[in-house]
């Protein structure tokens, strides 16, 4: 008898390991899904961001303002036709 006892007190406590194992694990498995939607968060923040700076980017690389900086900064301007030579090979 007293192995009987024995028995079922071990696949009590093995029942009871177990448990314990699962809600350790749930709660483990609901900690990384918080982290990820998180993370996704930030995700979604970088972007638009990284929409706003490729904007800003064509923005400010326009080829009509490149013009004006180079003739108001710089003192650029486009040469008369008659002293562009064109070469060929």
């Amino acid at each position: 008898m007293t192995g009987r006892l024995a028995a079922v007190l071990l696949l009590g406590g093995l029942c009871v390991v177990s448990a314990l194992a699962v809600v350790h694990t749930t709660h483990a498995s609901r900690k990384l899904f918080v982290e990820i939607l998180s993370l996704q968060q930030v995700q979604d923040r970088l972007d638009v961001e990284w929409g706003q700076l490729l904007l800003e980017q064509s923005t400010w690389a326009t080829h009509g303002r490149l013009e004006h900086i180079a003739s108001s900064r710089l003192g650029m301007h486009l040469p008369p036709a008659d002293s562009i030579v064109i070469l060929r090979r």
